[in-house]
């Protein structure tokens, strides 16, 4: 964490977009190349950034978030549908020319969260360290090349801010009890087994919360800030040699699908901007494949509405848990079936 904040203060000192986590991100990473030990906390840094910053993006929803949200569902739905079509499609043509199994290949080639597709490599025997290796890869390049293309998206549009209302954040007390009713709905969310329910607990309660009228946000920025410096050193103490020297192996065929997802959710999202109520900024981060806690934030620093962003990310990965798993077991299922009809003629 010294390690990360160290990173984070560089970062904020240079006035580089998003800089709390870049800057946390790099530190955090060059460090555990250099041999650090992480400990056994670093996977909780991330969980608990992830519980702070949904609870900050639930304090700032209000019932002028509702109609964009619903105009925009229906093209982001669409938006989606591409981008999980785009991400299966690589992940095939990636195991039709490596020698990387179909599991490892789609899992590593849909976009969704980190954390959730090592774990659904885990559960599917697929190699965990190659689909850790290209997640990673794919939200680093994301984290450093949308801050600075998406102003040169915007340049010959008329300047954007975020739409979140501005109006004097809430008192000590409330704060706590905002804090409290967000850990509680991720905990909650993460302890049934809803996915990314460390982001979508919190929004939903304390999002709903506010929808009703209850009036608990927004929260100070400082909280905002401390959820950056915690999913951005999380997301750095995951690298490894071994995840890079992995990653070596099929370095040409990743960087081409990280490539053709970013070009994709930029063009998306310029189509987004186009039927949906979103200003440009907060329609091209809602179409880049990144994470869910990591474009928000970013969202918030380049002038979007990180609430929308947040929703629409957590929506595509919604359809990528439910989806995939079924589409995986079948695809499995085909495979075994193939082998033992092959193989009942060599037994004869």
């Amino acid at each position: 964490m010294a390690v990360g904040s160290a990173g984070a203060l560089l970062g904020q000192a240079l006035h580089l977009p998003a800089g709390v986590m870049l800057g946390a991100l790099f530190s955090s990473g060059i460090y555990r190349l250099a041999g650090g030990d992480a400990g056994p906390w670093r996977s909780r840094y991330g969980q608990i950034g992830r519980l702070l910053l949904a609870t900050v993006i639930g304090a700032a929803f209000g019932p002028d978030v509702i109609a964009p949200l619903q105009a925009a569902l229906l093209p982001m739905m669409v938006v989606t549908t591409v981008i999980v079509g785009a991400g299966l499609a690589l992940g095939w043509a990636l195991a039709r020319f490596t020698q990387l199994d179909i599991a490892t290949a789609l899992i590593s080639t849909v976009p969704g969260g980190l954390p959730a597709m090592v774990a659904m490599a885990e559960e599917r025997k697929a190699d965990t360290t190659i689909v850790a290796a290209f997640h990673f890869s794919r939200l680093t390049t994301i984290l450093l090349a949308v801050p600075a293309l998406v102003p040169l998206f915007t340049s010959t549009h008329a300047a954007t801010t975020a739409t979140i209302p501005l109006t004097e954040p809430v008192g000590l007390w409330r704060t706590g009890v905002v804090l409290a009713l967000g850990a509680l709905g991720g905990l909650l969310a993460l302890r049934v087994g809803v996915p990314t329910g460390d982001m979508i607990g919190p929004i939903l309660i304390v999002g709903g919360a506010n929808l009703l009228g209850a009036g608990l946000g927004p929260l100070v920025p400082g909280l905002r800030q401390a959820a950056m410096l915690l999913i951005g050193t999380a997301v750095g103490a995951q690298m490894s040699r071994q995840s890079l020297q992995k990653l070596r192996e099929v370095a040409l065929p990743a960087a081409v699908i990280i490539l053709v997802l970013i070009v994709m959710g930029l063009l998306l999202g310029q189509g987004l901007a186009l039927v949906a109520p979103l200003d440009l900024i907060t329609a091209l981060l809602s179409s880049v494949p990144g994470g869910a806690s990591t474009m928000p934030a970013i969202a918030h620093d380049l002038g979007g509405d990180m609430r929308l962003v947040a929703a629409l990310h957590l929506t595509r990965q919604l359809v990528i848990f439910i989806l995939v798993p079924s589409l995986l077991g079948t695809l499995l299922r085909g495979q075994r079936r193939k082998r033992i009809a092959t193989a009942k003629p060599a037994c004869k």
